[in-house]
């Protein structure tokens, strides 16, 4: 217990360091006109795809060695159980909000609140505590990059209505040709395809160097971005909107209960014709809720400042939630672990 209470403290200590440096600057206006769009370009359209790259392209010899012994028709029904409970829960969660929040007369914040409820900071930190809690086994982290790439399909379609209100600003042509969901097909087809993954071939193997090293700036200037922000703010506008707080418990309580259920409801389903799913393949079930336990997602406020949303409201809930986050973030996991050691 104390051990991810000190892992959790230790990241979120590491994301508000992330901070520093965008609220510095802008303090001490050396931040120039511009530079938030830039960085939040940036981010959406070239660190977040390289972060998929790297998942599904980028691994430790012994990962890759194990990775292409693998049943690739097993994997694959895999994946699709994790991305069908993945899919269901934010759905879900979506569907809750849009209850909570009908008779809402500010549409333009309550939209942000269902955009935290339902988008969490699945990769920077949900990747972690799989890692912790499997070893490092390579297919459970994987799991949670399955989660991810709904996650991006959903941000880029669901989440841009949220934070413009208009269903036009989307299409089915704009959402293919996102660079965030290209590299999610391109990964996909990589990583069932070894044989065209030049990354971990003989004599190339320096070509990581490129996902890895933009894969890397994702969490750094996601949170520079809050950190611009955040200079602009005062206590007040930060601490004090009591919508930010039922967003939280939305996302931070609501979120990953109703995925363990839904979750659950499928394990008991799958189970009698593929019986206790244990070691790796328990994450097939609980990739999905670890993941949306986290904190909220960190594109929030760089979708807001990409596509002109309510950027003070997505700064503050998004900065007040993921400090309760340090606490809810370990309770939920140690009851889902409980939990699902009752059920198998």
């Amino acid at each position: 217990m104390v051990q991810i209470f000190l892992k959790v403290f230790l990241i979120m200590l590491i994301l508000f360091a992330f901070m520093l440096p965008g609220l510095i600057l802008k303090k001490l206006k050396m931040s120039g006109e511009g530079v938030t769009l830039f960085l939040s370009n940036l981010l959406l359209y070239i660190c977040q795809p390289a972060l998929s790259i790297k998942a599904f392209c980028v691994f430790s010899d012994d990962a890759w060695k194990m990775i292409c012994e693998l049943d690739k028709l097993t994997i694959l029904a895999n994946f699709g159980l994790v991305a069908g409970i993945s899919l269901l829960a934010m759905l879900a969660v979506a569907l809750i909000c849009k209850l909570i929040f009908i008779k809402s007369k500010n549409k333009s914040v309550t939209n942000i609140y269902s955009y935290i409820a339902i988008f969490s900071n699945c990769g920077f930190l949900g990747v972690p505590f799989v890692d912790m809690f499997t070893n490092g086994d390579p297919l459970a982290v994987m799991y949670v990059m399955v989660f991810n790439v709904v996650f991006s399909f959903l941000c880029w379609t669901l989440g841009v209505v949220l934070i413009t209100g208009d269903f036009k600003k989307i299409s089915f042509k704009k959402v293919i040709l996102n660079p965030a969901i290209l590299a999610n097909i391109i990964g996909l087809i990589v990583f069932f395809v070894p044989q065209i993954n030049i990354f971990m071939m003989d004599g190339l193997k320096e070509l990581q160097i490129l996902p890895l090293y933009l894969a890397y700036m994702t969490a750094p200037v996601s949170m520079i971005i809050v950190g611009i922000r955040v200079a602009d703010m005062n206590l007040k506008q930060l601490f004090c909107k009591k919508g930010a707080y039922l967003a939280g418990v939305l996302r931070l309580i609501v979120a990953p209960v109703v995925t363990f259920g839904i979750a659950a409801l499928i394990y008991l389903l799958v189970s009698s014709t593929r019986g206790s799913l244990l070691g790796s393949d328990a994450y097939i079930i609980l990739a999905p809720v670890i993941a949306m336990a986290m904190s909220p997602a960190a594109s929030i406020v760089a979708m807001a400042e990409r596509f002109d949303g309510d950027k003070e409201t997505a700064t503050s809930t998004f900065l007040n939630n993921t400090l309760i986050s340090i606490v809810t973030i370990p309770l939920i996991i140690m009851a889902t672990m409980a939990l699902w050691g009752v059920i198998v």
